[in-house]
């Protein structure tokens, strides 16, 4: 028998956006395919999602183990947090940003004057040193470590999974949870 790679298993990533109904409907298609297999694989599914939306994947997982014993089978979920790098995005400046209401940099009116009479943008104003100029630096990309789940579903159970992740299991043949 060939060893057993979790990375065979096959991946449905959750983002945001996807619809609940469409990603549980996809998942049991994986786990309850209308030809049989090839191979003779066990028939199971990842399910993959960040932090932000790991709550929308413990729901799909919820109701795809409903729907899998309510077709009289059982079911075996293998649950892996793991954290990866990920490259933040730089925040995103403003055009104006630091600019007053016309563009100059005090907030005044191009040819407002100040208490001493001179007048702003005029010739008095310019200096070609500005001491406070901002300099524009290369930012580096910050990376940070954030957290990725995977829940792995079978409709049989994956010894291998069970000894990294530990199993739980339900419906008709393994109604008990470990």
């Amino acid at each position: 028998m060939d060893p057993f790679h979790p990375s065979s298993i096959p991946t449905i990533s959750i983002i945001s956006s996807h619809s609940i109904s469409k990603k549980t409907t996809r998942c049991l298609a994986t786990l309850f395919p209308s030809q049989p297999p090839a191979t003779s694989s066990v028939p199971a599914v990842a399910i993959v999602a960040k932090s932000a939306v790991a709550s929308k994947a413990i729901t799909i997982a919820e109701i795809v183990k409903r729907r899998i014993s309510t077709q009289g089978e059982a079911w075996f979920q293998y649950t892996k947090l793991e954290g990866v790098m990920v490259e933040l995005r730089a925040p995103r400046k403003s055009r104006r940003e630091g600019k007053g209401k016309n563009g100059d940099q005090k907030g005044r009116r191009v040819g407002e004057t100040r208490g001493e009479g001179a007048q702003v943008g005029g010739e008095d104003d310019i200096d070609e040193d500005d001491p406070f100029e901002v300099l524009k630096e290369k930012t580096l990309q910050k990376k940070r470590k954030m957290p990725l789940l995977t829940i792995y579903i079978s409709r049989s159970s994956i010894p291998e999974l069970a000894k990294l992740y530990g199993e739980q299991s339900g419906g008709p043949a393994g109604d008990t949870q470990e």
